[in-house]
């Protein structure tokens, strides 16, 4: 007992514990109020100003008249002047000659795998087609075969839409380096060889079987033949083997070309294409892309020769720009989004000819002060323009229409294109209008960019268009159409361009992105500055929290910083929220950090500086509303790649430098698993460049701005104060949380490696002393003390076992301490009459006060104390004693542990127990046996020299460790503790959660108490190992570093969610593995013990549960008892419930 009859930590007042509630209330409401104001800050936060710079789109000057319409005075507006007039005299022709009414109009598409565009429109609106025209069939200018270029990904999905697949097969010739075009030799050759023909035409057929395949389409265009004969004959061949194969042809026709013999040809082919389109395509004369008027002269012309069944209208969906400057005149093919997108950048009006139903606009355009005037003329087509032709092409009675090209239309034509829009059945199902009104917002249209440069900025995003329409109700025609809204994809500018070649003078801008990193960083700074040259850094906000000193330094050395989010997530895969928070956090980090803001933004995954999808523009477009400039890159070497060494950054940065004659290079200081690649090329970078005579400088210098409008100072406030405080004392925090969880997991791997050096030695020394022993005194008597209360399940056949042990002078002294239930009558029984059992009880006092009363009623030199719920082998008792006297030395051994197992192993929390006994306390005695500290001598079965327990003081009743405190006063005492690994018990462990923290609870706190009383015998000399290893051991590894260890545990499961959800840059497969190497760090430690122990390494595999759940119930055990400890209040032992299922035989 301790000197005033009260437990250790025990008070009478509850002042510490309050104490210790306030503090931690104080500090979490100060961490509380400190996060609040820095969200608020974040929140409230002002953008800094973009410094003035002269935008593209204002650079347009005065734009033409565009109202002034287009018109033709020539005999083609006389003679067509009346659109149902000329029909009707067409209609009555074909009635006449008996063309078919009901055939099924073609609608068609000409495909170009070129464009990634046309997929993506193949895609949304094939199943508003039935023929399509892919341009996959070209001839080999060397062996005059086929050269097939199916895209096997856009033929799946033409299949899909059950298409008719008809590949062109054209003249033209790709010429690497420059633009291809049309070779009138090429198609002359084949068509004046027969034998070339031959084999042409059994490749084109044997690759359509073989992908089934419908047809082909002839395209041979800029042909030099004097004669039409040569044609006819090759038309001839190729419709004969055809059809004797059931397939079709079709062939492209141009307007007023005489290549084409078509009243010949009509014989010899399915249907003829007539590409009424390039109306206008000579630079020297701007007009309209197919004038109304202009088709209806061109259909009545071939409609002349060739039957309308056999016609198929091409029509266009695209546009031409033509430009004009002090070279010339030049054209420019666009599509509608592009020739759209340039009406709005200039702010141009566009103006719907009701004459040809084409659309134009006028702009000039001047790139600087010095520069003469661009002149600009835009002619092109829209929906409007498609639904008047298709208007016309149907009532006609023409086979159908094929669209020029998919991609590069008006998407409002998939409103009717599939429909029969003759006036037949427009009058059965009228065309509602209203769809052409609205315009939606196309993300996926290829952006539309002005100016060079690889600086980047949005001038408009998305945005959904709005027409006002005119319909002619007696022809179904539209006759106006007015843009009140231009819709638009992306438009961006690019500007910041050095235009000199690389070479002397020419600017170089090295930038770095994803640091700051601990390891990278500070070794890119050192070559920097030691080769004086600037670069920029593009900062990831997680990455600088951690490395606060880094970022000072870059601040503080002059380097230009840049914000690359805080968690490096794809902002277009973000909600527009979360993006938003992500600059903004980032923004306020550096600003506290540094002292100076930032504008200049680089988006993750999409730094290139000729953005093409909506996840390259849409990281930029958000960056806009925080006022950041976008920085781009042409010099990406992708030294993030795994794959790269040193020699192959250097190549691609000094190739593609050489071929794009850009600035920016983009390089990593931070990401992946080394960036020593990058640090070894970056000096050699650096030398060739300055080999070259370029000059290394800054974005700032590149834009012509200062520095400080990139980077502007950033007014010192108790906001920005407070928040460098809180993030200065999150990140030394986090540094000592590091250091600690290193510290641990070292002294967690050298413990282990100590413990089993410690053990291998403990079982030599323990072979050594066997082979020399001699045995013991004889005649010594020896009593076992079973203390008891209400064990009435296991009482009787624990002391039935003991009786069955092997040594000759035992007795048993049976303690029942105040049990409720039949504990003391039923052993009282059943022992009535054997002379070896004295059966005794007293008042409830505890385990301590039952042993010590035990004690009390034997003269025995030796006790043995086992709780009710033991069994012993029949041998545990001798070895027990023999132990006593195996080490021939002067000083004594005051007790003596055995060897403690789980003899219930019949559920998972027992088997869990079943480990821990092996790997932990049996382990642990057997190693400090070796240097004379064991702590406890287990109440499951442990001897005791009788005098050295009364010595000592007995049992005491101020810890709930009664076993713990005595082992620690016989240390004290100057007593060897043994430890006897063949004397085997068998306990009953809780077998239920409830009772095993109940249990563990108990234990826990009372070797709290136990090492808080004996404390002042840390690190003495005069307690040996007990004072120096024993107790520095408990504080350490049962107290500090189980405390610890939740954080570890907690920071996994963050840590996993948060890069499960993109918050954090980390692979869960690597923190998964990690955790598991860590895991098998710890069955590799269990495997040592059950080496030592020979058990089944089967039961190992119940480890990886147990970490899972075990580890935390050992968690919330010890933080209940600090809070008891620090509460002060009594602690009882309190019951276990026995099930009686601890049997030798389950052992």
């Amino acid at each position: 007992m301790s000197d005033n009859g009260n437990q250790i930590f025990q008070t009478l007042n509850n002042k510490r514990y309050n104490r210790t509630k306030w503090t931690f209330r104080i500090v979490g409401i100060l961490a509380l109020t400190a996060l609040l104001l820095v969200i608020f800050t974040v929140v409230r936060g002002k953008n800094p100003n973009l410094p003035q710079m002269t935008s593209v789109s204002e650079s347009y000057k005065t734009k033409l008249d565009p109202s002034s319409p287009f018109t033709f005075s020539t005999r083609l507006n006389k003679k067509f002047k009346g659109f149902k007039d000329f029909l009707n005299k067409r209609i009555a022709f074909e009635n006449k000659n008996g063309s078919p009414k009901d055939a099924k109009l073609v609608r068609a598409a000409f495909y170009v795998p070129w464009s990634p565009l046309s997929l993506t429109d193949l895609r949304t609106n094939g199943n508003r087609l039935n023929t399509i025209y892919p341009e996959w069939f070209f001839i080999n200018p060397k062996t005059y075969r086929l050269d097939s270029r199916i895209d096997k990904e856009a033929l799946g999905v033409m299949k899909h839409f059950g298409l008719s697949i008809q590949p062109i097969l054209n003249n033209f010739i790709s010429v690497a380096g420059k633009q291809g075009d049309f070779n009138a030799n090429l198609i002359k050759t084949v068509l004046h060889n027969p034998k070339i023909q031959d084999q042409l035409i059994s490749d084109i057929i044997k690759t359509i079987k073989q992908n089934q395949l419908q047809g082909i389409n002839i395209d041979f265009e800029e042909m030099n033949e004097s004669s039409d004969e040569f044609l006819n004959a090759f038309s001839k061949k190729l419709y004969t083997a055809f059809k004797q194969n059931n397939l079709l042809v079709s062939m492209d026709v141009m307007p007023d070309n005489s290549d084409y013999n078509l009243k010949y040809l009509q014989n010899y082919t399915d249907y003829f294409i007539l590409m009424a389109y390039d109306q206008y395509n000579d630079p020297s004369q701007a007009g309209p892309i197919s004038a109304q008027k202009w088709i209806e002269k061109q259909m009545d012309e071939v409609a002349k020769i060739v039957p309308s069944s056999k016609l198929i209208l091409g029509i266009a969906g695209y546009g031409r720009q033509w430009i004009t400057d002090s070279n010339g005149t030049r054209t420019e093919d666009i599509n509608y989004s592009e020739a759209v997108d340039r009406a709005k950048i200039s702010h141009s009006t566009i103006d719907y000819d009701d004459d040809t139903y084409n659309l134009h606009y006028d702009y000039s355009f001047s790139g600087s002060e010095t520069d003469d005037a661009t002149k600009n003329s835009v002619w092109f087509t829209d929906a409007a323009t498609t639904y008047n032709v298709l208007r016309y092409s149907d009532d006609y009675r023409n086979a159908g229409t094929a669209l020029w090209r998919l991609g590069s239309e008006d998407p409002r034509i998939w409103n009717f294109y599939n429909r029969d829009l003759s006036s037949e059945a427009l009058a059965k199902k009228p065309f509602n209008y209203t769809l052409l009104t609205m315009m939606p917002a196309n993300f996926n249209a290829k952006p539309t960019s002005v100016g060079s440069g690889e600086i980047l900025n949005i001038l408009f995003s998305p945005q959904q268009g709005r027409t006002k329409l005119e319909v002619d109700k007696n022809e179904n025609l539209i006759s106006e159409q007015h843009y009140t809204q231009l819709p638009s994809g992306f438009l961006y500018e690019k500007f910041a361009e050095d235009p000199s070649k690389l070479g002397p003078g020419h600017k170089i801008i090295l930038t770095f992105d994803d640091g700051p990193s601990a390891e990278w960083t500070p070794k890119i700074l050192d070559i920097l500055e030691k080769e004086k040259v600037p670069a920029t850094f593009f900062l990831i906000g997680e990455n600088a929290e951690s490395n606060i000193p880094l970022v000072q330094r870059i601040s503080r050395d002059g380097f230009e910083f840049g914000n690359h989010t805080f968690t490096h997530g794809n902002l277009a895969k973000m909600s527009p929220e979360r993006a938003d928070l992500e600059l903004k956090t980032t923004r306020s980090l550096l600003e506290c950090i540094t002292g100076k803001s930032t504008i200049l933004f680089r988006a993750p995954y999409n730094a290139d500086s000729e953005p093409q999808t909506y996840e390259e523009l849409e990281p930029i477009a958000r960056s806009k509303s925080s006022n950041y400039i976008t920085v781009g890159e042409s010099i990406d070497p992708n030294d993030w790649d795994p794959r790269m060494n040193s020699d192959s950054i250097v190549n691609r940065t000094i190739r593609f430098a050489n071929q794009n004659d850009a600035s920016i290079i983009l390089l990593h200081d931070s990401g992946g698993d080394t960036r020593q690649p990058t640090v070894d090329a970056l000096p050699r970078i650096i030398k060739y460049f300055k080999d070259k005579g370029c000059k290394f400088t800054t974005i700032a210098d590149l834009m012509h701005v200062k520095d400080s409008q990139l980077m502007p100072p950033v007014q010192r406030s108790w906001k920005n104060n407070l928040n460098f405080i809180f993030v200065s004392a999150g990140y030394w925090l986090g540094q000592f949380i590091y250091v600690l969880f290193l510290v641990g997991i070292f002294l967690s791997i050298i413990r282990m490696i100590f413990m089993g050096i410690l053990a291998y030695f403990q079982s030599k020394k323990e072979k050594k002393l066997k082979s020399k022993f001699k045995g013991i005194p004889s005649g010594l008597k020896v009593s076992v003390i079973v203390p008891a209360y209400n064990e009435e399940i296991n009482a009787v056949r624990t002391v039935n076992s003991l009786l069955q042990q092997d040594y000759e002078f035992l007795d048993i002294v049976f303690v029942d301490d105040g049990s409720k239930d039949q504990t003391f009558e039923n052993v009282k029984q059943a022992f009535l009459n054997n002379p070896k059992v004295k059966v005794l009880t007293k008042k409830n006092g505890g385990k301590a006060s039952a042993l010590n009363f035990g004690i009390s009623h034997t003269q025995s030199e030796f006790v043995v104390c086992i709780d009710a719920d033991t069994q012993l082998k029949e041998d545990s008792v001798s070895r027990l004693i023999d132990a006593f006297y195996m080490e021939n030395i002067p000083q004594e051994t005051g007790a003596v542990a055995g060897n403690v197992k789980v003899g219930n192993e019949i559920n998972m929390i027992t088997k869990w127990q079943s480990i821990e006994y092996i790997t932990s306390q049996n382990f642990d005695r057997r190693a400090f046996g070796y240097l004379n500290c064991i702590t406890v001598i287990p109440g499951a079965i442990g001897a005791f020299r009788r005098k050295a327990v009364i010595e000592a003081g007995g049992f005491t009743t101020d810890t709930l460790a009664e076993d713990c405190d005595l082992t620690m006063r016989l240390h004290k005492a100057g007593y060897i503790i043994a430890n006897c690994n063949d004397a085997l018990s068998y306990t009953e462990a809780p077998e239920t959660i409830d009772q095993f923290l109940k249990q563990r609870f108990r234990w826990s706190f009372g070797i709290l108490q136990s090492f808080w009383k004996h404390r002042n015998a840390i690190f003495r000399k005069e307690y040996k190992n007990f004072g120096r290893v024993a107790l520095p051991n408990i504080l350490l590894y049962q107290i500090i570093l189980p405390f610890l260890a939740p954080l570890a545990d907690l920071l996994l499961v963050v840590s996993l969610l948060l890069s499960g959800f993109g918050l954090i840059v980390a692979d869960p497969i690597h923190i998964i593995v990690y955790y598991i190497i860590f895991s098998l760090v710890d069955i590799l430690g269990a495997a040592i013990a059950f080496a030592f122990e020979k058990e089944d390494f089967k039961k190992l595999i119940w480890m990886i549960p147990q970490r899972l759940v075990y580890r935390q119930l050992m968690y919330y055990i010890l933080f209940k008892s600090i809070r008891k400890a620090l509460k002060g209040e009594i602690q009882n032992w309190g019951v276990l419930k026995r099930t009686g299922n601890n049997k030798l035989e389950n052992a």
